[in-house]
C-alpha cells in the first residue's frame, strides 16, 4: 500500500511540474492525417502525453500466451485442412482454445483496470 501512496505523490507531483523535455517522432503524411482524425483532446500534445501514460501497458505474459494459442490454432487448422473434416477432438481443442483465451483476456481486462486505479 505505501508504494501505491508513493506511486500517486509521485505522479501528483510530477504532474505540476514544467515540461522541458520534448520528443520528436517522424510520421509520413498518411500517418499524421490518420493520427489528426483519431485525435480526441484539444492538443495533440495533451492526447497523445495522455495516450501514451494512462493507457494500460499490454502484460508481455499475456502476448506470449496469444502467440501460443496462434500456435495451437494453426496446428489444428492444419490438420482440419489434411482431413478436410472436423472431428470431435479437433471442436474439443478449439473450444479449449476459445475458453482460454477468454481466461485470458479477463484477467488482463482485471489487471489493467486494478492498474488504472491505482494511477489515479
Amino acid at each position: 500500500m505505501k508504494a501505491v501512496k508513493k506511486h500517486v505523490k509521485n505522479h501528483i507531483t510530477a504532474a505540476k511540474e514544467q515540461r522541458k523535455i520534448e520528443l520528436t517522432i517522424r510520421v509520413n503524411k498518411y500517418e499524421h492525417e490518420l493520427i489528426k482524425k483519431r485525435q480526441t483532446e484539444k492538443t495533440m500534445s495533451g492526447w497523445l502525453r495522455n495516450l501514451a501514460l494512462k493507457s494500460p501497458m499490454a502484460d508481455p505474459n499475456l502476448i506470449r500466451q496469444v502467440g501460443r494459442i496462434g500456435s495451437n490454432l494453426n496446428q489444428i487448422t492444419k490438420h482440419a485442412n489434411a482431413d478436410k473434416q472436423l472431428d470431435k477432438q479437433v471442436l474439443n481443442e478449439i473450444t479449449a482454445i476459445r475458453k482460454l483465451m477468454h481466461e485470458l483476456i479477463n484477467q488482463n481486462l482485471e489487471i489493467a483496470k486494478r492498474s488504472a486505479d491505482d494511477d489515479c
